[in-house]
């Protein structure tokens, strides 16, 4: 699926996953909060990896607090090594060591 922008995106990841934080379980903020978008944490982050800014299966939900400490989750860190080398391997043709 492809998306115009982050809004988008981010809409369609709010209508097809659970409200809840995928680090912790904890329930998230309610669409329409001023803070609701920075729920959404890109695993490989968008000015390195480009190509994947609108990919959904690159974006984690999880609360406002747990977006400032992601990598210290084992379920962010666990999806950035499997997206890193699906990347690598997609758009360079070659394992991520």
């Amino acid at each position: 699926m492809e998306f115009k922008n982050q809004k988008e995106m981010f809409n369609y990841i709010w209508e097809t996953r659970e409200h809840k934080s995928e680090l912790s379980g904890l329930p998230l903020l309610p669409k329409g909060h001023f803070q609701w978008h920075w729920q959404f944490l890109h695993v490989l982050p968008k000015g390195t990896y480009p190509k994947w800014k609108l990919n959904p299966d690159n974006v984690l939900l999880g609360t406002v607090a747990e977006h400032a400490n992601q990598e210290l989750y084992e379920v962010f860190t666990e999806k950035h090594t499997e997206l890193k080398r699906q990347y690598y391997k997609e758009f360079y043709g070659k394992e991520f060591e």
